[in-house]
Formats: structure tokens, C-alpha cells, sequence
């Protein structure tokens, strides 16, 4: 499911990430992957460790490594 809504993504905008993070809201304890076009979508990716979460991620994605400006939640960014 993660492949369909990341290459409909691709699709329709020019920038398409998945924002990786630790103890979102919503979701405490966990590690989610959040898709992510103009703004954060509904979409994630769920599961207990980091390891866990990055095998879900859709293959050839570039990884960012968090930045100081990003929330405290934020573990890192993989790009389209």
C-alpha cells in the first residue's frame, strides 16, 4: 500500500518525502513514517523500531538527516 500512495504521489507533486518520527502525536512510544507532499498526509507507516519502519519505506528514496529547525520529533527525512 505504501508503493501505490507514494508513486500517486510522485504523480500529482513535484516533492513527495516521508517524514520519519519518534513519539508523533497520536502516536506515542513508536516510530511512524509520514507522508509528506505540500504539507503532512494522513498516511503512515507504523512500527516499533526505526529498523522496522525503513524496510516499509518505498525503495530509491535519498535520506536527509534531520535538521536543527526541524520539531524535536523528527529522527530523519527520505525524499522521492
Amino acid at each position: 500500500m505504501a508503493r501505490a500512495l507514494h508513486a500517486d504521489a510522485c504523480r500529482d507533486h513535484a516533492l513527495v518525502a516521508w517524514v520519519v518520527m519518534r513519539d508523533a502525536p497520536g502516536y506515542p512510544d513508536q516510530i511512524i513514517a509520514r507522508l509528506a507532499t505540500r504539507r503532512l498526509s494522513p498516511y503512515v507507516l507504523l512500527a516499533d523500531t526505526l529498523a522496522g519502519v525503513q524496510e516499509q519505506l518505498p525503495p530509491h528514496l535519498v535520506r536527509a538527516e534531520r535538521q536543527p529547525a526541524d520539531p524535536p520529533e523528527v529522527v530523519e527525512i527520505w525524499f522521492a
